[in-house]
């Protein structure tokens, strides 16, 4: 009995809220505009190796590499729509295309950070593309490679500490790079103080723009 009245007083509450709001509506009142969201502070584990175009790397147990986007390239996208992987067995060089992410008909290539072939794609991603956003570092990683040289490949990115603070200074170019493209049709790009990117301001850029993106924070040096 008790579950019972637990049920008709969220079917009840959720009916006075509906309510309430098509009496505003009614009176021409429209609803308050929820505040946009912007990034959040840099939370990049210190367990991870960051590469230049922003992908992250975890050494497994087997010797694989487990590769995913950083927390830059997942709030300027915003929630991912679809996440396409390499196929299993593709070899790839440096700075080849490793998965395809598509965001409002946008399509963001992600680099892979080694020389290597890919032999696992990551089925959740593809399946739940918000897992890349919500949880890049966990459940949205994209793939795992096994690559030609360990030392190598691990030597040319950063970990720890330094990883964080680059990734923190990374945020800010790409605020600098938003504001120097700032525009008309870029509203909401920008929180109200200029400051902090929006999620999603990526997808405000043009076509010159986007391709600009892509180039400045997804290339392997």
């Amino acid at each position: 009995m008790s579950a019972i009245l637990v049920i008709l007083m969220v079917v009840l509450f959720f009916a006075v809220d509906a309510l309430k709001l098509y009496i505003k509506r009614r009176r021409g009142i429209e609803p308050e505009a929820q505040p946009l969201a912007t990034f959040s502070s840099i939370q990049f584990p210190k367990g991870l190796f960051l590469a230049d175009n922003h992908s992250w790397a975890r050494l497994t147990e087997l010797g694989e590499l487990k590769v995913g986007m950083d927390e830059l390239l997942t709030q300027a996208l915003g929630d991912v729509d679809q996440v396409d992987v390499m196929p299993v067995g593709t070899h790839l060089h440096k700075g080849d295309p490793l998965a395809i992410i598509t965001r409002l008909g946008h399509k963001f290539q992600v680099t892979s950070p080694v020389d290597g072939t890919v032999v696992a794609a990551n089925e959740n991603a593809e399946e739940n593309p918000q897992s890349v956003s919500n949880d890049p570092y966990g459940r949205g990683w994209l793939a795992t490679v096994w690559p030609v040289e360990h030392n190598e490949a691990l030597h040319a990115m950063r970990v720890g500490d330094r990883a964080a603070a680059w990734l923190s200074r990374e945020t800010q170019r790409f605020t600098d790079f938003l504001t120097a493209r700032t525009s008309p049709e870029m509203v909401g790009a920008l929180a109200a103080d200029g400051a902090h990117p929006v999620i999603g301001a990526a997808c405000s850029l043009d076509e010159e723009g986007w391709a600009l993106f892509e180039e400045e924070f997804a290339r392997v040096d």
